[in-house]
């Protein structure tokens, strides 16, 4: 049965694939969740929405030949290119195309042989694209074993201007976007997202930023006009309602940006570790 979220979301990611990794911001965040997740020689890792395979492969060299990792995701151009590096890295990753909000149907495929549950499992920068995390993150937790590690995030209240300023005017021209920004406004969010589900939250903080922007009120009809040529935007540049949208886009920037006619963004993730 078609789904239009989880297609959308396919499709946002397909487009990326190939120039993913062009974006340091996802190179360092990857990094820092191998130091997060304090891996192990011998451990097993399940990387959710592991994209081009940023955490996975990184986890891989760090648990090591007697390791197990598996990483799933919805876009098969992700995963075309994280199957790619892994064969040029002569790395032993397992990648999967699937809804990671139920792994329920390929359990028995990505579990390490002789255990019921994975070491750790990471999800970097797709929370916010779950329509109902409360129910993914308690199916996560069935794949955790006893003292298994968790780590996610979520990006800030102010970590994604364009993100922001689409999700203001949706409702406003009959649309919807793929991402549930409004969930998350503080970190508190986060904990109590773990705590509902019955983990452990050993630490929670928020990251460094990892590139700073700034964005001039007068120039946010051009922001909107490359925002629309890229999948995740598009819909707003739809003939019907495109008009409407950029008025709308272009006022709430000025709002935004008030008496000043600047922003300055500031692209930072809450981050939470808990254990089973």
């Amino acid at each position: 049965m078609a789904n239009p979220h989880i297609d959308s979301v396919r499709s946002m990611y397909d487009e990326r694939s190939e120039q993913y990794d062009e974006n340091q911001v996802h190179v360092k965040q990857a990094q820092d969740y191998i130091h997060w997740a304090a891996l192990r020689a011998g451990e097993s890792v399940l990387d959710l929405a592991c994209g081009t395979g940023l955490v996975a492969l990184l986890a891989k060299e760090s648990v090591g030949q007697s390791g197990h990792v598996v990483g799933v995701d919805i876009s098969e151009g992700m995963l075309t290119v994280a199957r790619r590096k892994a064969k040029s890295g002569g790395l032993d990753v397992g990648f999967f195309n699937h809804d990671i909000t139920d792994l329920s149907s390929i359990r028995n495929r990505i579990l390490p042989e002789d255990t019921d549950g994975f070491d750790v499992i990471t999800c970097a920068s797709a929370l916010i694209l779950l329509p109902d995390p409360a129910q993914a993150v308690q199916h996560w937790k069935s794949l955790l074993r006893p003292g298994g590690r968790l780590i996610t995030d979520v990006q800030t209240q102010d970590a994604n201007l364009v993100m922001n300023v689409f999700s203001a005017i949706a409702p406003k021209v009959g649309e919807s976007v793929p991402w549930h920004s409004e969930l998350w406004q503080s970190q508190e969010s986060l904990k109590d997202l773990m705590v509902e589900a019955g983990l452990n939250v050993q630490k929670i903080f928020e990251t460094d930023a990892y590139a700073e922007t700034r964005y001039n009120a007068n120039e946010a009809r051009q922001l909107f006009e490359n925002a629309v040529g890229k999948t995740m935007f598009q819909k707003f540049g739809r003939e019907d309602i495109r008009t409407n949208a950029e008025k709308l886009f272009v006022q709430q920037v000025a709002d935004t940006a008030g008496p000043g006619g600047s922003i300055d963004e500031e692209t930072r993730y809450w981050i939470v570790v808990a254990t089973k």
